[in-house]
């Protein structure tokens, strides 16, 4: 029989004891003369144990007796402590079963469509006009201008929390620095980093899903494209920014991603983070014109040192015009460094162009950074100028006659001489852009030619004949206005052969201008016909769509049930008009039980968006009891107390019987030590109740003596007890 300690009532097991000692006390005596084999048990219970210890001469047990052993025999075992094993869990994330929530369908509008009549003005027989435009540049030779070469500008961010007050200036500074460069051909690169440690900060993750705090870097973009994400970036709030939406960075990193919209550079053929000096590399031409402009704090220099990337460093320097770093130790927030430890640390490494803004006015940083990038990461073209070009203009034809001709540019604007109908004009003219207007009359091809040093640089021809006048088409509203960027649309252009087809291309049903939608009410009998001298205009009339209806949300949101924290963000999940039904499925979330707290699953739209907000119950780990031997080692099997997978902050509690001698094989335990508490809540970790068992010490053999040889002891005859009497006992 094993030896047990119970945390239950002993009331029934107290009341065995007591028959089984009246029972031993009448038999005893009799099975032991009687029955030679004794049963010797290895393990047993602790009650029984106390019995057998007692004084033979005891008349009895009583209940309060066998408490007092229980009591005695534990209270001086040792205490251990529950054993915690956090179990390391992902941040939990809220799966949306329900489709995608689409806009509702608009009601129908589909007015009656009526018939409008043409405007015709009467036509005159023409004159020809033209233009001839043309652009004079002396030779360079001697003096001297700078231009801006198109140039790839590098913008590297750091996003650490410590600069989350101030990355926002840097996101403004470089808006200036874009709007300074003047060349259209320039581009941009816009690169964000988490962290200053180690040397593998200056990297970006090129996978599409972003889960963690890693850099994200862009393609190149245009000057609109970089201005637009910097646009997108500056509306995000950090984590630690008042009032920010988002809680954890590596939420934070996946909004910096979605900013960058399509213009963020991925590679979903790529496991590992790629440095910032190899996706510029990959994106443009060794021939390109490069520089860097990075934008950090002061770092810290306690704890763990923050250190500058030095491969990115090296590249930099190797490969960029310039690279200039504009450092902004102030104290902003209770995260700032103020230190010089990033300073230090470019310095060590051969670091030409650091701006430290640190103290200085917004406005005049703003002024000497720009002039101070733009200085040292443009490239100065030298030019000079020589003598002004002559400009030979002629203009004339066979049966046309000039009537005037009027040249136009710079500090120029006079009337050029006409002889015999033509116009034969020679003279140096100062760079710019010029143009020459001339009219005609008469029947012909009048040619219009410019040269520039004897060279022949623009031309224009035109014939004049009796021909027609244009078509035109009007977009207005049926109250008479303009449908913005719609009036006077050309379908035919006035000169064409009187007598040539002409025809309107079909309009569409519905324009949408201005972000007002418009719908064709009327529109000309004839849509096509014949040129004549005429002028001739068709009329479209439309009718402005009435407003759609608008539409409401509705929205889920998920709490930690202990915390009331939210779980992951706001999803979006259905959308419709007032009075419209709404039937959705619950959310869910991997390790946790998800019930409804408040709104309803099943209903209508009302004229206000909806929130669901639903209560996310834990499950937690599981609760167990282990029995080992003093050097750790398991000699019994584990008990599960309580399950994996129920809800975090339910009771347990231990109440099962403890065995106190334990034989395994040949080696008997007795308990030594018991846990300090028996009951407990469920965690969101693993909970071990240890039992510690010690070997139990061996009776030393007795020392053997010398036997002596005795006389033969006169043997008296056994007494057995009355047959009868044993029968009753045993049988009770």
């Amino acid at each position: 029989m094993k030896k047990t300690f119970s945390y239950r009532k002993y009331g029934k097991r107290l009341c065995s004891v007591a028959l089984g000692f009246v029972a031993v006390g009448i038999v005893g005596s009799a099975i032991a003369q009687a029955d030679e084999s004794k049963s010797d048990s290895s393990v047993k219970s602790a009650v029984t144990e106390k019995t057998e210890q007692k004084d033979p001469e005891s008349s009895g047990v009583d209940e309060k007796q066998v408490n007092n052993n229980k009591s005695d025999k534990f209270k001086d075992l040792e205490k251990t402590k529950i054993e915690i094993e956090k179990v390391k869990k992902d941040a939990p994330k809220v799966k949306n079963p329900n489709p995608e929530p689409v806009d509702p369908k608009q009601p129908d509008f589909s007015p009656e469509l009526k018939t409008t009549e043409n405007t015709v003005v009467t036509g005159e027989d023409k004159t020809g006009s033209n233009e001839i435009q043309f652009k004079t540049k002396a030779p360079t030779n001697t003096s001297t201008t700078n231009e801006i070469d198109p140039l790839i500008t590098d913008y590297v961010y750091d996003y650490s929390s410590s600069n989350a007050g101030k990355v926002k200036d840097s996101l403004l500074l470089s808006k200036k620095i874009i709007e300074e460069n003047k060349n259209p051909q320039s581009r941009h690169i816009i690169q964000l980093y988490a962290d200053n440690y180690g040397q593998s900060s200056y990297h970006a993750s090129t996978k599409k899903e972003i889960k963690d705090t890693v850099g994200i870097s862009s393609t190149l973009l245009t000057k609109q494209e970089a201005l637009e994400i910097i646009d997108n970036l500056l509306k995000i709030k950090a984590p630690t920014e008042k009032d920010s939406e988002i809680h954890e960075y590596g939420a934070y990193f996946a909004a910096l991603a979605n900013a960058l919209g399509s213009h963020r550079y991925l590679d979903e053929s790529v496991d590992v983070v790629v440095p910032f000096e190899e996706i510029v590399e990959k994106i443009t031409k060794p021939s390109d014109t490069v520089s860097v402009i990075q934008y950090t704090d002061g770092w810290m220099d306690k704890g763990k040192p923050e250190e500058m990337d030095k491969s990115f460093a090296e590249w930099a320097k190797r490969r960029a015009k310039t690279f200039m770093s504009v450092i902004n130790r102030n104290q902003v927030t209770v995260n700032d460094t103020n230190s010089m430890r990033s300073i230090e640390q470019m310095k060590e490494l051969g670091h030409p162009n650091i701006y430290d803004m640190t103290g200085k006015d917004k406005s005049i940083v703003d002024a000497e950074v720009v002039k101070q990038f733009m200085e040292t990461a443009t490239v100065k073209v030298q030019t000079s100028k020589g003598a002004d070009q002559t400009a030979q203009v002629a203009i004339g034809g066979d049966g046309i006659k000039i009537t005037k001709a009027l040249l136009k540019g710079g500090k120029v604007n006079k009337e050029l001489p006409v002889k015999d109908g033509k116009v034969d004009f020679s003279e140096k003219l100062p760079d710019g852009d010029y143009s020459i207007v001339y009219s005609f009359t008469g029947e012909g091809t009048a040619t219009g030619t410019v040269s520039l040093d004897g060279k022949e640089v623009a031309k224009k021809s035109d014939s004049i004949k009796n021909e027609g006048g244009a078509v035109t088409a009007d977009f207005r509203t049926v109250d008479g206005k303009e449908i913005p960027g719609q009036s006077d649309i050309t379908i035919i252009e006035a000169g064409k052969e009187i007598g040539s087809e002409w025809k309107a291309t079909e309009v569409k049903k519905e324009l949408t201008v201005d972000g007002e939608t418009y719908v064709l009410t009327g529109e000309p009998k004839e849509s096509s016909g014949k040129v004549t001298k005429d002028t001739v205009k068709l009329h479209y009339l439309y009718e402005k769509k009435p407003a759609d209806k608008k539409v409401y949300s509705l929205t889920i949101k998920v709490l930690n049930a202990l915390t009331n924290e939210q779980i992951d963000q706001d999803i979006l999940v259905a959308k419709g008009f007032s009075g419209d039904d709404y039937d959705i499925k619950a959310p869910t979330v991997d390790g946790f039980e998800v019930t409804l707290k408040e709104g309803e699953e099943k209903g209508k739209f009302a004229e206000n968006d909806l929130l669901l907000t639903y209560l996310a119950h834990e499950k937690g780990e599981e609760v167990k009891a282990i029995f080992v031997n003093e050097k750790g080692e398991e000699i019994k099997n584990s008990e599960v107390i309580s399950k994996a997978g129920e809800l975090v902050g339910k009771d347990w509690k231990f109440d099962r019987d403890v065995e106190t001698e334990i034989t395994v094989k040949d080696t008997t335990y007795v308990l030594k030590a018991v846990p300090e508490e028996l009951e407990g809540k469920v965690s969101s970790d693993k909970q071990t109740l240890k039992f510690v068992y010690k070997e139990k010490e061996k009776p030393a053999e007795p020392k053997k003596t010398e036997e002596k040889t005795a006389e033969p002891k006169k043997e008296e005859p056994k007494k057995l007890p009355k047959t009868s009497a044993v029968k009753d006992v045993l049988n009770r």
